[in-house]
């Protein structure tokens, strides 16, 4: 069908198509089917020796490439491979699990996807930096980036940021504070034209991270099955 005679879903499938077609210019094809590739390798395997081996073979390889790229490469797992049955693929995990290399530079990068004008990149960039924050040495940042800027972000943003922090970091005091003066009680997504969707920067800067908001860090444990061979 074509023109006026084009059906509503073969105009959503088109819009869906030109916007996969879009995002996969913005990935490194060669890193993207190397981290699927090892998902599934990972996902045949059992053995938890054999995962970390796996994995930190995965990060070897990564050592000498833009790490900014595996920020790139998560936002794209979450748009085009996630589903309601399996909303963190093993791909994703995988991004997670190299996110362990990140510098500072590399969450600022992720960080400022945040505030792409696309909904969807925004909601999954912030969930990354989410999952991030489960790793020792990035939670100062994370969490401190959150806390300052969460006046800024969409609305939805601000309830799937809400539930998330819920969920993987239950036992940290900075993540419940954020929670707590959030509001935020139900898991409500709005998805109208009406208003505008878009996060803005509060306080957004790269930089040393407040220490004073280390309290709760020695509670960071895994939380999830999926998380345990990292």
């Amino acid at each position: 069908m074509s023109g006026n005679n084009q059906s509503p879903l073969d105009g959503f499938l088109g819009i869906l198509k030109e916007q996969h077609g879009k995002s996969a210019e913005n990935i490194n094809t060669a890193l993207y089917e190397d981290i699927v590739n090892t998902a599934e390798v990972v996902k045949m395997t059992e053995d938890d020796a054999v995962r970390t081996q796996v994995l930190a073979s995965l990060r070897n390889r990564f050592k000498d490439e833009d790490l900014n790229q595996v920020s790139d490469v998560f936002i794209y797992c979450q748009r085009f491979l996630s589903a309601n049955e399996d909303p963190l693929p093993m791909a994703s995990q995988l991004c997670i699990s190299i996110g362990k290399l990140f510098t500072n530079e590399n969450l600022h990068y992720a960080a400022g996807k945040v505030y792409s004008g696309d909904e969807t990149e925004s909601g999954a960039a912030l969930s990354f930096l989410g999952y991030l924050a489960l790793i020792d040495q990035h939670t100062l940042y994370v969490l401190n980036f959150i806390k300052e800027n969460f006046a800024g972000f969409s609305q939805n943003n601000k309830v799937t940021c809400v539930f998330q922090l819920k969920e993987i970091l239950p036992d940290n005091e900075i993540a419940r504070q954020i929670v707590a003066d959030s509001g935020i009680t139900r898991y409500e997504l709005s998805f109208s034209t009406d208003t505008d969707s878009s996060s803005k920067p509060i306080t957004f800067q790269i930089g040393e991270v407040d220490e004073s908001i280390n309290s709760g860090r020695e509670e960071l444990k895994p939380k999830r099955q999926w998380w345990r061979f990292w």
